[in-house]
């Protein structure tokens, strides 16, 4: 039926606010599958004191660094083969690079490669109309407004644009984006692995298009119409 004994090794790659955290996280809990993202393996180690890694890990993220590639993949190739992941796992945040990507290729048998699609100019205005209070609750000047402009309506205090939200930021942090990720994807795309999913559309929307697609291709798989 499939090409290896974990018929769920789920890739969910996407820009900044595109959803695929969520995603990755409704994909894990619908196929009982572990959510690994670097991000969190990261910080779990550096929060570890007794583990022998910290300290490293440490010393990088505290510098605003990237943790070397090296050790990203090795700790990724760690957490696959832990027992949990005997059907496989959601996985968001890695690969971030070409080298990681084949890396990967390597140490696992990945089913599914998702890239969530959403355009610069959705992120832009995601991202750039977002406001916060002092207190960190969370609104949109389009999609969530409060009552009173530029006023929480949880705390009253006075809502502000975060620096890493500011226009100029996140255009940015796009282009990194691209420039790490377009080679990812063309390189996906030639190994036949890439499934293209519309994030520009509600959240609920957009996982019936990860499960048909994972359904159908099952099917398909087995012999079903």
């Amino acid at each position: 039926m499939f090409k290896n004994e974990k018929p769920f090794e789920i890739i969910v790659l996407g820009p900044p606010v595109s959803g695929k955290g969520t995603q990755t996280e409704l994909i894990s809990k619908t196929f009982d599958v572990p959510h690994i993202s670097t991000g969190v393996i990261l910080h779990d180690i550096k929060s570890d004191i007794a583990n022998p890694l910290a300290a490293e890990v440490m010393g990088y993220m505290d510098k605003g660094q990237l943790v070397p590639t090296e050790l990203v993949n090795q700790l990724v190739a760690k957490r696959i083969k832990k027992d949990d992941c005997h059907l496989g796992y959601a996985m968001d945040g890695y690969p971030r690079t070409l080298e990681q990507a084949e890396f990967l290729n390597k140490n696992a048998d990945v089913d599914y490669v998702f890239l969530i699609s959403v355009s610069d100019a959705t992120i832009i205005e995601r991202m750039s109309g977002r406001r916060v209070c002092p207190s960190g609750h969370a609104w949109h000047i389009k999609y969530s407004p409060t009552k009173v402009e530029g006023i929480c309506d949880t705390c009253g205090e006075a809502l502000f644009q975060r620096d890493d939200d500011k226009e100029e930021t996140v255009k940015s942090r796009l282009e990194i984006y691209h420039r790490e990720t377009d080679s990812i994807v063309k390189y996906y795309e030639e190994k036949g692995m890439l499934i293209k999913i519309d994030g520009e559309r509600h959240i609920e929307e957009v996982f019936q298009q990860i499960v048909r697609k994972m359904v159908y291709d099952m099917r398909s798989k087995i012999g079903w119409k």
